[in-house]
């Protein structure tokens, strides 16, 4: 099995690695630490399975899942991520993943998952399938994807210029994500994502 690791943290991915090869039929063709990269690669190795994190630098992970599972449909993708917001996991599966997985979880699950997702089924942890139904916000797409930009401390201008939306149409957004979220300046937004654990960490 030929395996992708998409994940913008050395000791992480070697973690995985240990776990995957001592597997001996599973082998990590490639390692990814930004998704500015990722199409190229799996373009290039014909893998088997990609094992993505939610929060990585270089775009936008749940636009790139999509992506990748209209552009590559025998791919098999695994979404992990510190997010236990169910308005993020449910971007996840609606986006196509496999399977998705808190990285909290145990190293069984994931051997569990990718013997699921391998055999054409999906994977959903108990965790993941208890707060995506307990979503209580009402954020679009777009709406979270400029949240989680702002979360990462990006000003308007460079928000923009990564989604290729005007200035204008950021401000909008920005506007009606605070009025669904009853926060009224910056600083209470983020201690809103903070307390939603809308993202996780900046560093899962």
């Amino acid at each position: 099995m030929r395996i992708i690791l998409a994940d913008d943290h050395a000791i992480f991915r070697e973690g995985l690695k240990l776990l995957l090869h001592s597997q001996h039929d599973k082998d990590v063709v490639a390692e990814i630490e930004s998704l500015e990269n990722l199409k190229t690669e799996i373009q290039k190795q014909h893998a088997d399975l990609l094992i993505l994190d939610y929060h990585m630098p270089g775009g936008d992970a749940v636009a790139l899942l999509a992506y990748c599972k209209k552009r590559y449909p025998e791919l098999k993708i695994i979404a992990l991520t510190g997010a236990q917001s169910g308005q993020i996991l449910k971007q996840l599966v609606a986006a196509k993943a496999d399977a998705v997985l808190l990285k909290d979880g145990a190293s069984v699950e994931l051997l569990l998952a990718i013997q699921q997702v391998m055999q054409g089924k999906r994977y959903f942890s108990n965790t993941v399938k208890n707060n995506i139904a307990d979503i209580d916000l009402q954020l679009s797409t777009r709406e979270l994807q400029v949240l989680k930009l702002i979360f990462s401390g990006l000003v308007t201008r460079a928000i923009a210029d990564n989604l290729a939306l005007s200035p204008k149409t950021v401000d909008k957004h920005r506007e009606n994500i605070m009025r669904k979220l009853h926060v009224n300046n910056l600083v209470e937004l983020i201690n809103k994502v903070h307390q939603l654990k809308l993202f996780g960490s900046v560093y899962e």
